[in-house]
């Protein structure tokens, strides 16, 4: 079980989407989930991607004082897909 940095729900491990910090202090989407790296977890929620990455959660639970603006804008686009892949049905579970 995982828990997401924003929401604070437990899911599987499959269930949350992983984020890795490598060595480099960069940031990335770790579709595998097995890269080297300090991992954290997100849901499938825009929500909670906007909060874990406007209120500095996501960089917290990594440990870098903060995100390269190249990770963060990356991040940001991958939220709003998932804004827009949400329909309404799973939007409201």
């Amino acid at each position: 079980m995982r828990m997401c940095v924003a929401c604070r729900r437990s899911e599987t491990k499959r269930g949350l989407l992983r984020l890795v910090r490598d060595a480099n202090g960069r940031v990335a989407l770790d579709p595998t989930g097995k890269r080297a790296g300090r991992g954290a977890y997100l849901c499938h929620q825009p929500a909670c991607w906007e909060q874990a990455l406007k209120r500095q959660g996501l960089a917290r639970a990594l440990r870098v004082e903060a995100l390269h603006q190249e990770d963060l804008e990356t991040l940001e686009r991958f939220a709003q897909s998932l804004a827009h892949d949400q329909t309404p049905t799973a939007a409201a579970q």
